[in-house]
């Protein structure tokens, strides 16, 4: 959470945490009445602490507010009002001092040394032992007045009874207790309790909901606590006063003290600047301006001192402040006056002079005699000078009056005093004196030109210089900024013009960059040493305005840029702004990141006024811009278009207002950042700086509301809250920019549902690095930052996070939530009976608040809990149940039963007798054809139908399901008439007789018949037999007779023989009219006889001879190969023309050759072979089975070629073509060429020619080179080439 503290127009402040408490308890040692144990002072009076009571004295208005000329100034009535609370039956507790403070008071009243106390001990906290019985009084004043009720285990809070006197008026508002007094009104917030115990490990507090109960004037308390654990009970006081004074002066600079009190300085135009009583300087001392120099409580609510600090000669001007750890102030200016007020001893108290002064900037004054730097040192009540000096040379000094350097409006008065590790302050400003004091040894002694950054050091008293030195070159150079590191070297940050800006060490950059450049440089402890510096720039106007040292030494600046200073990646960023930060190594040799923050048009010029980095990192920045910065150099200079924060204090901007803002540590995010400044007047600073305090609250000063505005933003309550002024006024913020925010949430709705009741905590809180989580349930506690916590029982817990920070950059904070835990109900539905087919039932869930049933079908209303269904089948239905929990689901199985019912067998009757028909399974029975029944309503009726009846029983069971059924009673009128074929049978096989047209049947014993009942045996006769069989019915018996013809097949197959390989044999099968042959090898086909088999290897047939009957009979046939005969007749041979080959064939058998006239034998095995072309020779071998095998051989005989060499192509038959002949050509090509090489003919046939022309016209004569290729038949390839005369 950022809050804005107390804003006011000349003054403001909030309560803040200090290294003292804010609101102290001074020990009674009889300067107060006997009840009284501690007096406290605050905001606007006092309280008194008594044994049994609280008394308030509380004081507005007056003369402490009414400052200036008598009658120029509205004064306030004073008005001082006393309330008391009293504890009703305390009988009064004793008084324990804690967090005694190291100084003590002396309270010297009146005349009588009885009434006096010396050495009165100031503590941080008291307390009132023993108020009530197990109750006690703790008061805290570390953050502003607040007190805690602490109740023993047990003890009721009912006993503490408040009881308010004195007081205009008394009331609840929103839970806070307001106690109305003509001084202002006292403002209780509702209370916060809680419940505490150590669990061994840890100490734990629990939440305790609590609140004022107002009866008449007692207030009493409302809490709901574990009465088992000690209990506090936490009230917070918040005080408001209000008083108003008036002044004309312009805002300059502004700082803090340890205890939050906030110092303010500007330049006052006349008389009627608010001063208070006993201070150092109440009246204006003439001139054109003097300083004004004010102190506020830390709320902002009161002036504590406010002062005139100037000559009467002359102008001055406050360019910075610091307070040491007594609370003293230290200033510097620069004075115009030769009558600056200083103190005896002083390092120089004469007033230096100079030529005349008339700034760059059009600021409507100047220095007629010259300006010197003062030094001023102010005793902590503001009402002396502990010390003051003038620090200078014959020049102009303290005063940056370089065009170059001073761009913004207010540079002139750059420049910063600090307190080194020993409290003594030195100086970092500007001269052009060329003879300013420098000390021995100092690093640089003489005045470089134009004008140097001077930097210097004086003891606490300001009597002695104890180091000065200038830092410069050649050309303009300024000194802005001053800090220390840990050993107490000092650093400074300017500007320079200077290319020869004295350098050492190993810069990070040793050259300037072009226009004006930043720069920083570093000091031995003492000042004697110059151990680094480092320019820091872009070719374009660059400067550093403030300098930072975080813990490790580590260096930061910030200043402004029009170049295109560097972006480091992963920094948080606002490219092309004009604003930079700039991370460097402890000897400015190594620069770690930088980055740009602004609005990015890179000329917004927004003006540094204070920069910080907290001991936590976080990056501190605050400055302003506008119109009023166009009367310098940043003509453009404007606050709109910067970027603030989502929850901002102010997140628009009317152009000319404050902007601050917040990084997370080395600058990897923007934290916080907001604008700041009415919506009129255009704030600004007019020179000077401000600073943040290492808590991240900004202490500003601003030159507010001119023109007589009262926009500036004020807090309610603040010393002014209206510019009284005729034009402006100095205007005064603090601004806590790091308070931390406790906010927490649950991951899901505010309720959990058993069993898994597991909360997940969000942490919503900003700042912090501690987090301390109860959960309400008295058990569980976590230190993670978003834990998890599951809850075993039902109930309403009140979860709190205490937020702290480990290294106290923030204060803590407290968050609180609420979480219901319920038991969710399962998912039920009411059980139901087993129903019968078609029937209806009403179903009943129950468990939540929505239903939805599943399938629908058979159901008049699927979505409410008790749907009514009429299902077709036996189903399940299922429900889903929806709570605050979830959805759960349930089901239930509806179950038809199968109720029992059916008729007897049907029967038969014959006509007009009767039969007994029946039924089973009922309470009762109804039978149809109730005329031809003795009993239509009997379980078994007789029956008399006089013709084939159907009887249909409704039978309903003891169970009320009903269930029809039928029979049927056949009506016969005479005896049967059999119906039946005689069959056939083959040997060995069974047949099934079949016999129809009675209802009995009874078979006489025959051979093969087992089954002598039924119109359908099955019989196996070995012989054909005739069967006889009575067939009867309810009329009488008939004599019927099946034949049964037993069949059988014979069969035979051959012929069995042996043949030569691929020879065929047709075999034969008889005996039947059907055959299957097997294996199907060598098969011509598989059915019939004859069939052919040409087997590859020896085989025996089967093959299966069927009659017409299905008899069936099995024969075999085997059909023998004889091994397969070979013969070889040697290899192919290649020849020449007119030559002989000699064959050579091989085998065991009879050798025989094709007839051929080219063989000289034809039954030789090696005859001579003459062939006049390539031809082919076959041998026959036949072997002692009469098996024949073949063979062949291939004779080439080489080719002929003959070509022409004239050919006449004129058309008279003889010669007329050119061709080739040739002879055992397998692949032919003839090309024919002029003599340029043209092919002007092709052809890949023999039988085709050249007639002698190309394309259709007749070639001329002349001889023409043609080219042959060819492959012969024993493969070999050849090229030929010759000429051929083309003659006419």
């Amino acid at each position: 959470m950022r809050s804005l503290a107390t804003i006011a127009c000349l003054l403001g402040s909030i309560w803040a945490f200090a290294s003292g408490p804010l609101v102290p308890f001074t020990q009674n040692k009889g300067q107060w009445p006997a009840q009284v144990l501690y007096r406290a002072n605050i905001p606007g009076g006092v309280l008194f602490v008594e044994r049994n009571a609280l008394t308030y004295v509380l004081k507005a208005g007056g003369d402490l507010h009414s400052h200036g000329l008598p009658g120029e100034h509205p004064t306030e009535p004073l008005r001082m009002h006393a309330y008391r609370v009293t504890f009703e039956g305390s009988t009064g507790g004793t008084g324990e001092g804690r967090y005694a403070q190291p100084h003590y008071e002396n309270h010297f009243i009146g005349n009588d040394p009885a009434k006096w106390g010396s050495q009165c001990a100031v503590y941080g906290e008291v307390w009132v032992k023993d108020l009530y019985p197990g109750v006690d009084l703790r008061l805290k004043g570390q953050n502003g007045l607040k007190y805690d009720l602490v109740l023993a285990p047990g003890t009721d809070p009912g006993v503490i009874r408040m009881r308010y006197e004195g007081q205009d008026g008394l009331a609840l508002k929103d839970g806070d207790l307001i106690v109305k007094t003509s001084a202002g009104s006292v403002v209780e917030e509702a209370p916060i309790s809680w419940a505490s115990f150590f669990d061994g490990i840890d100490n734990h507090s629990i939440p305790a909901p609590s609140a004022y109960r107002l009866r008449g004037n007692t207030v009493t308390f409302d809490v709901k606590a574990n009465k088992h654990f000690p209990l506090t009970i936490d009230p917070t006081l918040t005080f408001g006063s209000y008083t108003g004074s008036n002044a004309d002066n312009f805002g300059f600079t502004a700082t803090y003290d340890a205890a939050g009190h906030l110092y303010g300085g500007g330049i006052v135009f006349g008389v009627g600047y608010p001063t208070t009583l006993g201070v150092l300087d109440a009246s204006f001392n003439g001139g054109t301006m003097d300083m004004g120099l004010s102190k506020w409580l830390p709320d902002g609510s009161a002036l504590v001192w406010s002062t005139y600090l100037g000559g009467s000669l002359g102008n001055e001007s406050p360019h910075s402040l610091v307070v040491n750890t007594n609370d003293e102030l230290y200033v510097l200016g620069s004075s115009g006056s030769s009558d600056f007020p200083t103190t005896a001893g002083c390092f120089d108290n004469s007033f230096n002079g100079g030529p005349a002064l008339a700034f760059g900037i059009g600021y409507g004054y100047g220095h007629t005699n010259g300006v010197d730097i003062v030094v001023a040192h102010l005793n902590a009540a503001g009402s002396a000078l502990i010390g003051s000096t003038y620090v200078g040379g014959s020049g102009t000094d303290g005063i940056n009056n370089s065009l170059t350097l001073a761009h913004n409006y207010g540079d002139s008065f750059r420049g910063e005093i600090a307190l080194d590790p020993l409290e003594r302050p030195v100086v970092a400003t500007s001269t052009e004196s060329s003879n300013c004091p420098t000390t021995a040894g100092a690093p640089q002694t003489t005045f470089g030109g134009v004008q140097d950054a001077y930097i210097f050091r004086l003891d606490p008293g300001l009597t002695t210089q104890l180091w000065a030195t200038y830092n410069g070159g050649s050309n303009a150079d300024s000194g802005y900024g001053v800090q220390f590191d840990s050993a107490g070297e000092v650093y400074v940050a300017g500007g320079t013009a200077s290319s020869d800006l004295p350098m050492a060490g190993t810069p990070f950059d040793n050259t300037a960059n072009g226009d004006v450049d930043g720069y920083v440089v570093r000091f031995n402890a003492n000042g004697t040493t110059r151990l680094g510096a480092t320019y820091l720039g872009t070719n374009q106007y660059d400067q550093t305005y403030f300098i930072q040292l975080n813990l490790a030494d580590e260096v930061f600046v910030v200043g402004q840029t029009h170049g295109t200073y560097p972006v480091t990646p992963g920094k948080y960023a606002n490219p092309g702004s004009s604003q930079f930060i700039h991370k460097l190594s402890h000897d400015l040799s190594n620069s770690f990141w930088s980055t740009r923050i602004g609005s990015g048009t890179g000329t917004e010029d927004i003006s540094p006024s204070a920069f910080l980095v907290s001991d936590c990192g976080q990056i501190y920045f605050c400055g302003w811009g506008g119109t009023t910065n166009a009367n310098a150099q940043a003509v453009n200079s404007t606050t709109s278009g910067l970027p603030p924060t989502p929850g901002a204090l102010q997140t628009t901007t009317d152009g000319s207002d404050f902007f601050l803002m917040v990084l997370e540590p080395e600058a990897v995010a923007l934290n916080y950042s907001t604008f700041f400044g009415g919506s009129t007047s255009h704030e600004h600073v007019d020179g000077g700086t401000s600073r943040f305090d290492k808590n991240g609250n900004v202490y500003a000063a601003v030159c507010a509301g001119c023109g007589s505005n009262d926009d500036f933003p004020t807090t309610p309550g603040a010393w002014s809250e209206t510019n009284n002024s005729f034009n402006c006024n100095l205007g005064v913020f603090k601004f806590a920019l790091t308070q931390p925010e406790a906010l927490i949430d649950i991951n899901g709705p505010s309720y959990l549902c058993l069993p898994n009741a597991t909360a997940v905590f969000n942490n919503l809180s900003q700042g912090g690095t501690d987090f301390l989580w109860t959960f309400g349930d008295g058990v569980g506690s976590s230190t993670q930052f978003e834990p998890t916590y599951t809850y075993a029982d039902t109930g309403s817990y009140t979860v709190m996070m205490v937020l702290t920070d480990s290294n106290d950059c923030v204060t803590n904070d407290t968050a609180y939530i609420v979480i219901t835990v319920i038991d969710p109900e399962d998912a039920l539905i009411d059980p139901i009976d087993t129903l019968c087919p078609g029937a209806s039932v009403q179903l009943q869930a129950h468990g939540g608040y929505a239903y939805s049933w599943f399938p629908t079908a058979g159901l008049n209303n699927p979505n409410i809990a008790n749907p009514v269904a009429t299902p077709a089948a036996p189903t399940t239905y299922s429900v889903v149940v929806t709570d605050s929990c979830g959805t759960d689901t349930a089901s239930i199985d509806i179950f038809f039963g199968t109720p029992f019912g059916e008729a007897g067998p049907d029967t038969v009757v014959c006509l007009g007798d009767q039969v007994p028909i029946t039924a089973l399974g009922g309470g009762t029975y109804s039978w149809s054809q109730g005329g031809t029944l003795n009993n239509p309503n009997a379980q078994s009726p007789l029956a008399s139908p006089v013709v084939t009846t159907q009887y249909v029983v409704t039978i309903t069971t003891p169970a009320g399901c009903v269930v029809t059924d039928s029979l049927v009673v056949t009506v016969e009128v005479t005896p049967p008439v059999p119906v039946s074929n005689d069959t056939s049978v083959c040997e060995a096989g069974s047949v099934q007789l079949l016999v129809s047209g009675g209802t009995t049947y009874t078979w006489l014993p025959a051979p093969g018949l087992t089954d002598l009942d039924g119109p359908d045996p099955v019989v196996s006769p070995l012989t054909s037999t005739m069967y006889y069989v009575n067939v009867g019915n309810s009329c009488g018996l008939t004599l019927d007779s099946v034949f049964v013809d037993v069949q059988m097949v014979v069969t035979d197959a051959w012929p069995d023989t042996i043949i030569c390989p691929g020879e065929s044999v047709s075999l034969f099968a008889n005996g039947a009219t059907q055959y299957i042959w097997s294996p199907p090898n060598g098969l011509s086909t598989t059915t019939g006889s004859p069939v052919t088999a040409s087997p590859t290897a020896n085989t025996t047939y089967r093959v299966i001879a069927a009659s017409t009957a299905g008899c069936t009979d099995t024969a075999f046939v085997t059909v023998e190969v004889f091994p397969e005969p070979s013969v070889n007749a040697g290899a192919d041979q290649q020849i020449d023309y007119g030559d002989q080959a000699q064959l050579q064939a091989t085998g065991n058998g009879l050798i025989a050759w094709l007839t051929n006239p080219t063989l000289s034998c034809l039954s030789c095995t090696n005859p001579i072979a003459s062939p006049e072309f390539s031809s082919t020779y076959i041998v026959t071998l036949t072997d002692t089975n009469g098996c024949v095998a073949k063979d062949e051989v291939f004779v080439i005989v080489d080719g002929t070629l003959y070509v022409p060499n004239t050919f006449t192509p004129n058309g008279d038959g003889i010669n007329d073509a050119f061709y080739a002949l040739a002879t055992e050509v397998k692949t032919f090509k003839l090309y024919v060429f002029n003599r340029w090489g043209e092919k002007i003919y092709e052809s890949d046939r023999l039988d085709r020619f050249w007639d002698g022309t190309y394309k259709g016209t007749e070639s001329p004569i002349d001889t023409y080179v043609w080219r042959i290729d060819l492959t012969e038949l024993s493969g070999e390839a050849s090229v030929h080439y010759g000429h051929v005369n083309l003659v006419r």
